[in-house]
């Protein structure tokens, strides 16, 4: 996401105007689901996906147009065989896609892009948020508006949901959705392993954190420029930073003391996410001195503890690990996204006595 905000700040300087196509709807079985988005220029399609196919296509032609036009528009693609606009899709299911016109004659468009950017090295989460009149676009968080362009909306919370999705005011349509995630990815150990993973992890839009003892592992060149590098004391990791309920721990220090300490650390704390690397000799040596320490075997064996870390892919590199390791995270961070909705679901029901 990141790397979108940056290409749509490097048009505006130059003067290449553009359109944000973003799935705004979706029913059915589609690619792509609400948030997905794609980066359109004059010559076709510039960054991103909202599934490929047919109705990309048809997005693609149509950007191109409307980027002649100067203006947006709402479209509605139909991924199954019908009489009303027939695309000869076979998914079964609807999109409905906001081809949003950025316009680079418009001086604060890059000041906004530069309050995204800003947010991924930020301590909390932000949103993208625009009207689906293509009159407003801005970047705001929990505490309020960060940058804006056009009509600001009447009330801001409903715009900072954990998923992506559509609100009205006052007869008015607005769509936000994450922009910069909450919780951080922190990484304890900053040797081959995590110099692999912070990267891709960065490109996946996770925030990430270095945590290690030693300098030579705590360069900051050694990480992409958003990632947070720490150096602490692995015995007293608390001195340094705290994990919140939204934060994932991943292990991958140089040893079995160091392993023991971090994840003492992370066990001690609410993460969401626990996951150690480690062959099984390593794993038992370091649960027997958890054990000592008093850690159970219930806590030690909760869901949220993955030891082994990753998918098992038969990985042997530290790229092949850090790819399982990633594949790990995407998959918690979306059963997690789809727990805290749907319990959002059952408050909202419960409120309103559904």
């Amino acid at each position: 996401m990141k790397d979108l905000l940056v290409r749509i700040k490097k048009s505006a300087a130059t003067g290449e105007d553009l359109i944000l196509a973003v799935i705004v709807d979706s029913s059915g079985s589609t690619p792509r689901g609400p948030g997905a988005m794609m980066l359109i220029g004059k010559e076709g399609r510039l960054w991103g996906t909202i599934g490929g196919a047919v109705p990309e296509h048809l997005a693609i032609e149509e950007g191109k147009k409307l980027i002649h036009e100067k203006r947006s528009v709402l479209r509605t693609y139909i991924l199954h065989p019908n009489d009303i606009a027939d695309i000869g899709a076979q998914c079964g299911g609807e999109i409905s896609v906001f081809l949003f016109f950025l316009n680079s004659a418009e001086s604060a468009t890059a000041a906004l892009m530069d309050a995204g950017i800003a947010g991924f090295s930020a301590p909390d989460p932000c949103w993208l948020a625009f009207s689906l009149d293509g009159e407003a676009l801005g970047i705001l968080d929990k505490q309020g508006i960060i940058a804006w362009l056009g009509e600001k909306p009447a009330e801001l919370s409903s715009l900072t949901a954990p998923r992506p999705g559509r609100q009205v005011q006052g007869g008015k349509q607005w769509f936000s959705q994450p922009l910069v995630p909450d919780g951080f990815v922190y990484i304890f150990g900053g040797g081959h392993v995590a110099q692999e993973l912070a990267p891709l992890l960065c490109h996946l839009d996770f925030r990430c954190a270095i945590f290690d003892d030693r300098e030579e592992f705590t360069r900051s060149e050694l990480f992409p420029d958003e990632c947070q590098v720490i150096r602490g004391d692995f015995e007293n990791i608390g001195a340094s930073l705290r994990l919140t309920t939204k934060d994932y721990a991943v292990v991958v220090t140089r040893g079995h003391v160091f392993d023991f300490h971090a994840e003492a650390f992370a066990l001690r704390s609410p993460a969401s996410y626990i996951g150690v690397i480690g062959s099984m000799t390593k794993q038992r040596f370091v649960r027997q001195r958890l054990e000592k320490a008093g850690f159970s075997a219930e806590e030690l064996d909760a869901p949220r503890i993955h030891a082994p870390i990753g998918v098992n892919i038969q990985s042997k590199t530290p790229a092949e690990v850090a790819v399982s390791i990633a594949g790990e995270l995407i998959l918690t961070r979306a059963k997690l996204a789809a727990a805290q909705a749907a319990e959002l679901r059952k408050r909202d029901g419960a409120g309103t006595g559904v």
